[in-house]
């Protein structure tokens, strides 16, 4: 639940519903063949592996739409990787998506020729003749829908956007009329496109993880990820936090085995896997999935475009009615004092180092009453490849009286915006 000035989001599951839109048909490298059933899937793959040779220096992929709710991303692919018996690396998803919502994503995984056999029977044991899978809590289901011929970075590109279904509720009568405004508003206007908290992790640090392992500072990128804990997480996962710290300080790491992490600590289950493995942090990192490292190094760019974006709205002195939304880090002060001392003061780039003396900065800026045509936004991007601002496409709302809270409004409202950008920041500006 997420509480608002004059609303709540994420009251309940089915009040914030996600589904990513595809486009299939932009690039003549990509290729999809629709399979409807677990025979026809079959004969397919058998028919590559008859043919290996023609198909070794072809990128294949297997095509699912997967259904989430209440769960992330990274606790399916471990269930998956175990169920299907398929390396997490070989797993690929355009958007994490939020965890409290019901979720519609695309998921790949890569076929590779050496184990179709092993994948065949796999699918045979653990799909239904619907080719789908249903985890026994039924807070997943795989559905399996084709086969994509592509190269990896023509995957990325297939994602266009999401498709948002929310519900807000507990809204002021009083508020009526304002929230009115600003969604008429936003037919016509635009917003800042900035990365909300969520990129940054529960603990607000995940930039400062991506700051490490690009200057190659691998202990301290593995003293971040295990031991460092938030009043944001619950009290099992600080604990454990606490323990893992404790043995890394004495290195004692080994009996991390013993420890039994909770769900919500799933990327820090696979790198200790690695790390009890390797011995060595800075191998554990490069053996870490790459979709896993993205986590940090995307956060880290994403740091970096959010400070320029406030930074070029705090220069137009001339506006006014400005919402402002700050975010407190919730981290212990040694722990600060820890990422201070050991990162920030040792980083030799001029620029980055004086972006991230404020590392703990998260503030957004909101003019909602702002035509940012004086921006001149279709030229506003970040280093030529994101938008400073976006226009969100709303294609529904609607004012009605709410069924759960007694004498106040709900919002039903359905919008579409491009990749890569967070509803968060719109109901930020509606509902502050």
């Amino acid at each position: 639940m997420i509480n608002h000035n004059n609303g709540i989001l994420k009251y309940q599951l089915n009040d914030f519903i996600v589904k990513e839109k595809i486009n299939f048909s932009f690039s003549h490298k990509f290729h999809f063949k629709f399979i409807n059933s677990k025979d026809l899937l079959i004969n397919n793959l058998s028919n590559i592996l008859s043919k290996s040779d023609e198909f070794k220096n072809k990128n294949l992929f297997l095509f699912f739409i997967l259904k989430k709710e209440n769960v992330t991303i990274f606790n399916v692919l471990l269930r998956l990787s175990k169920i299907l018996k398929i390396p997490i690396k070989d797993f690929f998803f355009l958007g994490e998506k939020d965890k409290y919502a019901i979720t519609y994503q695309s998921l790949f995984i890569k076929v590779n020729l050496d184990f179709i056999k092993k994948i065949i029977n796999e699918f045979i044991e653990n799909f239904n003749q619907n080719l789908e899978i249903t985890s026994y809590n039924n807070d997943f289901n795989l559905s399996f829908v084709g086969i994509v011929y592509s190269s990896l970075d023509s995957l990325k590109d297939l994602l266009v956007g999401n498709e948002f279904f929310i519900t807000i509720r507990k809204i002021p009568i009083e508020f009526e009329n304002i929230l009115i405004k600003r969604l008429e508003f936003l037919k016509n206007n635009y917003l800042p496109n900035y990365y909300d908290i969520q990129r940054f992790g529960k603990r607000l640090i995940n930039h400062i993880i991506g700051l490490a392992l690009n200057n190659k500072m691998y202990y301290e990128a593995t003293y971040l990820l295990l031991c460092v804990y938030s009043n944001n997480e619950n009290s099992k996962v600080k604990s454990k936090r606490k323990k893992i710290k404790e043995l890394l300080l004495n290195n004692n790491i080994n009996e991390v085995k013993d420890l039994k992490l909770p769900q919500y600590m799933d990327l820090e289950k696979v790198f200790l896997s690695i790390l009890l493995k390797e011995r060595n942090y800075k191998r554990a990192w490069k053996d870490f999935p790459y979709k896993f490292i993205s986590i940090f190094k995307d956060s880290y760019n994403s740091f970096i475009f959010n400070y320029k974006l406030l930074t070029l709205l705090k220069q137009q002195s001339n506006l006014f009615n400005i919402i402002s939304k700050k975010i407190d880090l919730k981290i212990p002060q040694e722990d600060k004092n820890f990422i201070n001392e050991n990162i920030i003061s040792k980083i030799n780039n001029k620029e980055i180092k004086e972006i991230f003396q404020n590392w703990d900065n998260f503030e957004y800026l909101f003019y909602y009453d702002l035509n940012y045509k004086k921006f001149n936004v279709d030229n506003a991007k970040y280093e030529g490849y994101r938008d400073y601002f976006i226009k969100p496409i709303l294609k529904y709302y609607k004012l009605l009286d709410d069924d759960i809270f007694n004498g106040y409004k709900k919002l039903e409202i359905s919008f579409y915006l491009p990749k890569g950008s967070f509803a968060t920041n719109l109901f930020y500006y509606l509902l502050n």
